[in-house]
């Protein structure tokens, strides 16, 4: 049976619930997609480069463990930033 995204995803944050405090799981990984897996590579998606720093500075360990449970010892994580225009269709500082 082939992995997709969400089931390594998936497999991943079982492992994390049980290893970080259930309120920095809520906070930090529950809003994470997951978009593909490819060459055991897991892309996901945060919602903003703080986002992505933040897991970066603290949480970056486990990440690696849960993904290597997952896909193995080659296992590499790819952040996807979602970009969000808060402008609706307008540009802001246009010149007329």
């Amino acid at each position: 049976m082939k992995e997709t995204a969400q089931s390594v995803w998936t497999n991943c944050l079982t492992f994390l619930s049980d290893n970080i405090q259930p309120q920095a799981y809520k906070t930090w990984f529950e809003p994470i997609v997951a978009v593909k897996v490819e060459n055991n590579v897991l892309s996901i998606q945060v919602p903003s480069k703080f986002f992505y720093e933040w897991l970066e500075e603290h949480y970056v360990k486990i990440l690696k463990m849960a993904l290597t449970k997952e896909l193995g010892a080659q296992a590499k994580l790819v952040y996807i930033i979602k970009m969000e225009n808060t402008y609706g269709n307008k540009l802001p500082f246009t010149e007329r």
